[in-house]
């Protein structure tokens, strides 16, 4: 017997649709009490400044290691512990970089995350700024300008995100909006669109798109300050790839171009200048330290 025309186009999509149901993963962490797993997140900087008819250009490079480990899952909360185990800085043109830098070590903050990830609660970040001051008043200033609460809470959030917590079918989407702390020098907004590309192995494709602006701030105790800012994110693109079956983040990745023109207040004067600047940050997960001490 042969099926009519309409029969057969109606058992295809049934059977796509199907096939699109089984497709359909669950993107969400699972933890539980003495877990612990260590990031390596490593980000470049290329980027050029021009003042006053000068082009500087900068290459920086940090490598930052930390430690997780999952103190209590209960109640719809997670207690994490984060510790820097090794943190590295090559900046051409700034001496003393990896001094700062190595004062990072054993320093350590504790996060309150709610059923979503969001951190409702960070311990230790004025230890952690004593520990970076070395007991200089003036210097405690600088760095707390530098590393505002926002920024811990961040460690925790650049690990944590690109997942909403159900099941997502491939061509899903879900969306999400932080704001990033840009050095004591002002606020960035990221709000981002997440789409499950694909699921392979157990391991599921995220890619991430973008829209970014940046608000100025005070500048604090710094020695200049942004009065002007007209900075634009020429391209933003993003991939996570996340371990569905164990519940935890493999490996993230994001590119980002970032021109435009501000005015910097420095020494009762103001100058203005263009940037260009490329940022690549990459954060891999593994159960084990990546680095030996």
């Amino acid at each position: 017997m042969r099926l009519p025309a309409a029969a057969v186009l109606s058992l295809g999509l049934a059977l796509a649709a199907t096939a699109r149901a089984d497709d359909a993963v669950v993107l969400k962490w699972n933890l539980s009490a003495g877990d612990k797993f260590y990031a390596k997140s490593t980000q470049n900087i290329e980027q050029t400044i021009e003042v006053m008819g000068q082009k500087v250009p900068q290459k920086i490079k940090a490598v930052m290691v930390t430690r997780y480990e999952v103190l209590a899952v209960e109640n719809g909360a997670t207690v994490v512990k984060m510790t820097y185990t090794a943190v590295e800085m090559d900046t051409a043109g700034l001496p003393g970089a990896g001094a700062v830098a190595e004062r990072f070590k054993n320093g350590s903050l504790t996060a309150t995350m709610d059923k979503d990830f969001a951190v409702t609660k960070l311990d230790g970040y004025d230890k952690l700024i004593d520990q970076l001051s070395e007991g200089d008043p003036a210097q405690r200033k600088i760095f707390a300008a530098m590393i505002p609460e926002a920024t811990g809470r961040m460690m925790f959030t650049q690990v944590f995100n690109g997942v909403p917590g159900r099941k997502v079918s491939t061509g899903g989407t879900w969306a999400k909006t932080d704001k990033v702390p840009v050095a004591g020098l002002g606020e960035m907004t990221c709000k981002s669109k997440f789409t499950l590309a694909s699921v392979s192995g157990g391991v599921a494709k995220i890619e991430q798109t973008a829209d970014l602006t940046f608000q100025i701030g005070g500048g604090g105790p710094l020695p200049f300050k942004i009065t002007k800012a007209d900075l634009k994110v020429d391209d933003f693109a993003g991939t996570v790839l996340f371990d569905a079956t164990a519940g935890r983040l493999k490996e993230a990745k994001t590119t980002m171009r970032m021109s435009g023109t501000m005015t910097i207040a420095a020494g009762g004067q103001e100058h203005e200048a263009k940037l260009e600047q490329k940022a690549t940050t990459t954060v891999v997960v593994t159960d084990k330290n990546p680095v030996v001490d």
